[in-house]
């Protein structure tokens, strides 16, 4: 009987790390979507700036 407790408590706890990994992780994804988010939007200038300066006879 004593087995089965501790067994109960070790899955508990597995179940408690492996919330604790998946917080972490979407975290992590949060932080890695406002980094390509920034790449992203500084690209898109970036292109919209040299096709403003190429074309610049063509009205907007």
């Amino acid at each position: 009987m004593r087995r089965r407790g501790v067994q109960i408590i070790e899955e508990a706890l597995l179940i408690v790390v492996a919330l604790i990994a998946l917080s972490i992780t979407i975290g992590a994804l949060g932080q890695v979507q406002a980094k390509l988010d920034t790449l992203f939007t500084k690209a898109w200038e970036g292109l919209d700036w040299l096709f403003k300066t190429v074309f610049y006879f063509i009205p907007e």
